[in-house]
């Protein structure tokens, strides 16, 4: 549930009711502010460094995709990664951000994953957003082969240092008939008609965790 911005006259009337700081509340905010300012310009800084260093590692990202990407043989494994099968799902279970999000029915899926990209939405300002694409495979769950999320941030509060996302946006999956993991279908007995008709069960899908 989202929370409903205040309109600016009711912020008005909270300003206006709110008792006057103290000289020395004043004073300490002051500094906080200046401090907030310097702190804005090192995480900066960081940012234009950060860009920089990802623009380096790109070509290893790249090579790695291309070590797990060849395939041996005739006979290579039906996978995102032949060389080494199963490489970003053990990735992801690994990390510590996914590692309670993976469920057992997303582990065939993740097997088709290719590679896993991501990007800063705006370069000259970090803070706006950033890009995931995660590619696959041609597979028997889905029809796309890419896969991108996006969210637009901002900064929530300059003496936090916490962003806040604006907007998440994704797109669809594709799925093949049947090929759905994120439901499952329930069996349910049939209510009313007797013995014969009690035997009977009626399949409804119902959303789960992926």
């Amino acid at each position: 549930m989202g929370i409903a911005k205040k309109d600016e006259k009711a912020e008005k009337a909270e300003a206006a009711e709110a008792p006057e700081d103290l000289p020395v509340v004043k004073q300490l905010k002051e500094i906080c502010d200046e401090y907030a300012k310097i702190e804005m310009e090192f995480e900066k800084e960081v940012e234009l460094l950060q860009i920089q260093y990802t623009k380096k590692q790109k070509p290893l990202l790249e090579k790695r995709k291309e070590v797990l990407l060849k395939a041996e043989g005739e006979n290579a494994p039906a996978t995102g990664t032949p060389a080494l099968m199963g490489f970003w799902l053990k990735a992801m279970q690994n990390h510590p951000a996914f590692e309670d999000l993976v469920q057992d029915w997303d582990e065939p899926v993740l097997e088709f994953l290719q590679d896993i990209t991501t990007a800063v939405l705006d370069e000259s300002d970090g803070n706006k957003g950033f890009e995931l694409v995660f590619k696959f495979a041609p597979n028997p769950y889905f029809e796309n082969t890419e896969l991108k999320k996006v969210y637009e941030t901002e900064r929530g509060s300059i003496y936090n240092g916490e962003i806040d996302a604006k907007e998440i946006k994704a797109d669809v999956l594709k799925w093949n008939t049947g090929k759905d993991i994120t439901v499952e279908k329930v069996a349910k007995k049939v209510k009313g008609g007797g013995a014969k008709k009690a035997k009977q069960k009626k399949e409804k899908e119902e959303a789960r965790p992926s």
